[in-house]
């Protein structure tokens, strides 16, 4: 009976959520484009205006803080609201950020307008992932997760050069131009595109923020194990992305190849993410992610241990391992808090890569006293700590049966 079901064709109701998800998913993709703009913009900013490297490096820094706490925050509210309310407006927060930044007069300005994107970045990504997964059934839950974290991951990718090849082609004083285009897709997708949430995916819990704090404690008991995990996949795959292109050049490569190199390691998480989240609903979650954090280890070591090709493939390979956990660990908090997907997500995906922004600059730090690759190392080895707790967890539960016969 349930193959016969499975042949026929989808109701409107399932038709409906998969109109849902592509509409979310592109809004993730137009979002992560303009809001990954800024490292490619930073150059225009000193030549313009004059900043420093390190007034540079703090206008990163708002990202990273910006999510960590405006993510749960902006999760609370999501979970509340019919109407996906923030999910198509702060998109066009990121937009407008992106287009007027590299007219700034001063750091000022700079300094509000990446504020800006990072709000929208912030406030979008809770209620995306959330309406991502309530637009799913049960058995597709990871798989969709997946397929909206593969647009925000093409769109990272794709974003450098979406903002180079427009400044190039039409000037950076017409760059805000694409504010018009922007603008107009964000709000035909909230018009004809995407629907209600359904009343059984919305707590009937009021919006007042004196039950912020209380709402956080009770969703962190239920999925504190899986934000450490999440927490440790990003400080990982952060640790070592972020100062990829510089071990490129220390080891004789140029900029342009370190550059290719996280291009060719994006497309490639990408593609693992869909797969992670395909495996994840046929397999089990739980196994999924203990595998694939478990291998990512073994490539990223003979990566960071290698030169040349075998160097480069390798690492493609380990940050596709590492990745493809990436919309099971989101999936599994929002099967244990299903009416609190945005809040659980913002804590799973949000928090965990607000932490692992800033456990960057302990990487730095490391590396200017130790050494690059000897620091780089280090980290690789950190999924590995997963491996061994969850291991052990098993072996206490089954000692602890075992004493209980």
């Amino acid at each position: 009976m349930p193959q016969t079901i499975d042949k026929q064709t989808k109701t409107p109701e399932e038709q409906g959520d998969r109109r849902n998800l592509l509409g979310f998913s592109f809004l993730h993709f137009m979002n992560d484009v303009h809001s990954t703009a800024l490292p490619t913009i930073i150059p225009m900013l000193v030549n313009s205006i004059s900043i420093s490297l390190s007034q540079a490096g703090l206008l990163n820094a708002i990202f990273g803080l910006t999510n960590l706490l405006g993510q749960p925050v902006a999760g609370y509210f999501a979970d509340r609201q019919k109407r996906p309310w923030l999910a198509v407006w702060a998109p066009m927060l990121s937009i407008a950020g992106a287009c007027l930044l590299p007219l700034a007069p001063n750091y000022s300005i700079a300094f509000l307008l990446v504020g800006l994107m990072s709000m929208g970045t912030a406030s979008f990504h809770p209620q995306g992932l959330g309406r991502a997964g309530s637009s799913a059934r049960s058995k597709d839950l990871a798989l969709f997760i997946s397929l909206f974290a593969a647009c925000g991951s093409f769109g990272s990718a794709v974003g450098p050069v979406y903002v180079v090849f427009l400044i190039s082609l039409i000037g950076k004083k017409m760059f805000p131009i694409v504010l018009i285009p922007g603008f107009i897709i964000c709000l035909y997708i909230w018009k004809r595109i995407v629907s209600d949430q359904k009343a059984e995916n919305i707590t009937k819990e009021k919006a007042e923020f004196r039950g912020f704090f209380s709402n956080m404690g009770v969703i962190m008991k239920k999925i504190t194990s899986i934000v450490v995990v999440a927490t440790v996949r990003d400080a990982t795959l952060q640790g070592i992305k972020i100062f990829l292109p510089m071990l490129v050049i220390l080891k004789g490569g140029s900029i342009a190849a370190g550059g290719m190199l996280l291009f060719a390691i994006t497309l490639a998480c990408t593609l693992a993410g869909i797969i992670g989240g395909k495996l994840a609903d046929s397999r089990g979650d739980e196994k999924v992610m203990l595998w694939t954090l478990g291998i990512s280890p073994v490539f990223l070591i003979a990566g960071l241990n290698t030169a040349g090709i075998l160097s480069v493939a390798s690492l493609i390979v380990g940050f596709a391992f590492l990745q493809a956990s990436t919309p099971v660990t989101t999936a599994m908090a929002q099967k244990r808090c299903p009416l609190s997907r945005s809040t659980a997500s913002s804590l799973a995906m949000g928090v965990s890569w607000g932490l692992a922004n800033l456990f960057t600059t302990s990487v730095g730090f490391s590396a200017d006293i130790i050494g690059l690759e000897k620091t780089l190392r280090f980290v690789a080895f950190l999924p590995w700590t997963v491996t061994v707790w969850y291991a052990g967890s098993m072996i206490l539960s089954a000692t602890k049966r075992r004493q209980g016969q």
